[in-house]
């Protein structure tokens, strides 16, 4: 069993580094627009998430798509940076929400040394981030490709399978792709919106 999960963790890091590849070639052909605010949240977010992902899950194999999410995340704020192709609009109230149950979630985990809680609470900072993502896409779903959230959909099932193959009794391990699963699929399905 733990060949296969090796393997289908490894497969869900490259999926999801590949999923952010499309997702930079479909910004500079001008068929993405990433939002600076999410992207800049986002990328705080990962760093946070990982690193108490991967204290609290105890486990490599089951923290490889976390740490591809958080590299790949970083690099494409970067890119779109330096590239210019970053939609600057001021940061609205969810961006705000988002950033402050972050900074809890980071102020929660030093403070009572609990990567746990930590990061459940981190799961409602990402869950808020996703509304402005959501509201463009509902506005105008030209705004965004379908394909890599969809494949970035796929590496969170692969996920969660690999946090069953590796069963230890941990719930909390399920929440992150189970969340992320969730959140990525709805944006690629209000992409399809007409």
């Amino acid at each position: 069993m733990d060949n296969i999960a090796v393997f289908l963790s490894s497969l869900a890091a490259l999926l999801h580094v590949i999923a952010f590849a499309i997702y930079n070639k479909k910004m500079l052909e001008e068929k993405s627009c990433p939002n600076t605010a999410t992207w800049t949240l986002w990328s705080f977010l990962t760093i946070l998430n990982v690193s108490s992902y991967w204290k609290m899950s105890g486990d490599l194999i089951k923290s490889l798509l976390p740490f591809a999410s958080s590299a790949a995340c970083i690099l494409t704020y970067l890119f779109c940076l330096y590239k210019g192709k970053m939609n600057l609009k001021e940061t609205d109230i969810y961006d705000k929400l988002s950033l402050v149950a972050g900074i809890v979630a980071g102020i929660v985990w030093w403070y009572y040394k609990s990567a746990t809680c930590g990061n459940l609470i981190l799961q409602a900072a990402i869950i808020i981030s996703f509304v402005p993502m959501w509201k463009m896409v509902w506005r105008k779903p030209s705004k965004e490709s379908a394909l890599p959230w969809y494949i970035w959909s796929l590496a969170y099932v692969l996920s969660i399978v690999v946090v069953i193959l590796r069963w230890n009794g941990q719930y909390r391990d399920l929440v992150y792709p189970v969340i992320c699963f969730l959140l990525h699929l709805s944006v690629g399905l209000l992409t399809k919106r007409k």
